[in-house]
């Protein structure tokens, strides 16, 4: 890992808490926030450290930094009144909730109001005490087992995650991906060369701004600010991997297609077609084997950069001179492990955001359960998305090892247990 490569600091904070090794991971944290002070996911991430450490006022301090460098990141606005909570700050709380309020009418919010009235409650009842959450202990990756082909693993869950908060920041969710084709079929982008003499059509970083804008074109403009800094951060900052201030236009609209609005396939289609809209495959109906290689390599890399870094540095000086057609590129796109296979997981969380299960919580953090449910099927407690993606459960159920089972609905649990107790009848003498 280059010690002076923020992101990598950030991923290894994430994986060390995952583990348990929290100081360690405070200390990863901090040196990726002493590298980049403007680094919002490491400072988010610290932020949610200390939540679960109960150092509330240290958290709310990485909140109120997140809030400095984008204003409208309205996650970390509610964080930042949940933390002041904690540290037994109520009236501040109340203001960073209305403030909340003022970014987004999202259920979560409604959701994390009742969490908070909840966690008064508590507080009130026990004098003050601690913050009203539920223990846990988190457990390593390993323990954690899946039942049946339809549930997440824990790391892929942890992953989508990311790109969902990303999709939401920067509201990439909500733009059609129809845009990006309207863009290269409407937009004369001049052919630059490169320095190895490539043929490309690249734009100056600055001048991106007015094609987000337009693809970007329903966001105020103080809000489209913060999403051009997010995507300046996680996207262009990577692309632009020699520092020119220039980017590849096509490769950028590939890179944005998956996580725009639209069916999944209509996202890969044009992801495809802005490989082919490039200059080395313009005119052609496939794209060389090396560019699709490359572009799955800068999916990962942006999207999932604990499994994708190391990668890019594979792909320079391939001379593979093969194409590919729009069905090879799917099945190199869909891959699990070297492909862009997450992108099943994220399509869930996208059609779960406002899927609940009737009245059930989470057994750690206490919020209704929104999207999937993952049940533990020994102990019979269940997880939201969140806590398990980070490999929580609450401490009262020690075991060698967790197997969890998704339901996406409380139909599909019902469906569930009648299956199980008609099994159980035919069992019976």
């Amino acid at each position: 890992m280059k010690p002076d490569y923020a992101d990598a600091h950030c991923d290894l904070g994430s994986a060390l808490h995952a583990l348990g090794e929290d100081e360690r991971a405070i200390e990863v944290f901090q040196k990726a926030i002493d590298l980049k002070p403007g680094h919002v996911d490491a400072l988010y991430n610290l932020g949610g450290l200390y939540m679960d450490l109960g150092r509330f006022q240290r958290a709310s301090e990485m909140y109120t930094r997140v809030l400095a460098v984008w204003p409208n990141h309205w996650r970390a606005q509610l964080n930042k009144a949940v933390s002041l909570l904690g540290a037994g700050e109520t009236e501040e709380a109340k203001k960073a909730l209305k403030e909340a309020l003022k970014m987004t009418n999202r259920v979560e919010l409604h959701d994390a109001i009742y969490h908070l009235k909840q966690l008064q409650k508590k507080k009130v009842k026990s004098n003050g005490g601690g913050n009203g959450e539920g223990a846990f202990v988190i457990v390593e990756p390993s323990k954690f087992k899946t039942v049946g082909e339809k549930t997440t693993l824990r790391q892929d869950l942890g992953s989508a995650i990311q790109i969902r908060a990303f999709q939401r920041i920067t509201r990439l969710s909500r733009c059609n991906v129809d845009l990006l084709k309207k863009e290269m079929n409407e937009i004369d982008v001049p052919v630059t060369y490169s320095g190895g003499g490539g043929p490309q059509k690249s734009i100056r970083k600055p001048n991106l701004e007015g094609i987000l804008r337009r693809l970007l074109s329903f966001l105020k403009p103080e809000t489209f600010q913060g999403a051009v800094k997010a995507i300046n951060e996680r996207i262009l900052s990577v692309l632009d991997e020699t520092g020119s201030g220039r980017v590849d236009l096509g490769m950028f609209y590939a890179v944005l297609a998956p996580i725009c609005n639209g069916p999944p396939n209509k996202r890969k289609r044009i992801a495809f077609d802005a490989l082919l809209w490039r200059p080395v495959n313009e005119g052609s109906s496939q794209i060389r084997k090396v560019d699709a290689v490359q572009y799955i390599k800068w999916l990962r890399a942006i999207y999932v950069p604990s499994h994708g870094i190391s990668e890019i540095l594979e792909v320079h000086g391939e001379t593979d001179s093969s194409m590919v057609s729009f069905s090879e590129f799917l099945t190199m796109f869909d891959d699990p492990d070297w492909g862009f296979g997450i992108m099943s997981t994220l399509l869930k969380l996208e059609n779960g955001d406002r899927n609940r299960h009737g009245r059930r919580v989470c057994a750690v953090c206490r919020y209704p359960v929104i999207g999937s449910r993952f049940r533990e099927v020994k102990s019979h407690f269940s997880l939201c998305n969140q806590c398990y993606s980070e490999g929580k459960v609450p401490p009262s159920f020690k075991q060698d090892e967790y197997k969890f089972k998704e339901y996406g609905s409380e139909a599909e649990a019902m469906k569930d247990k009648c299956m199980y107790f008609t099994l159980q009848s035919h069992k019976s003498p």
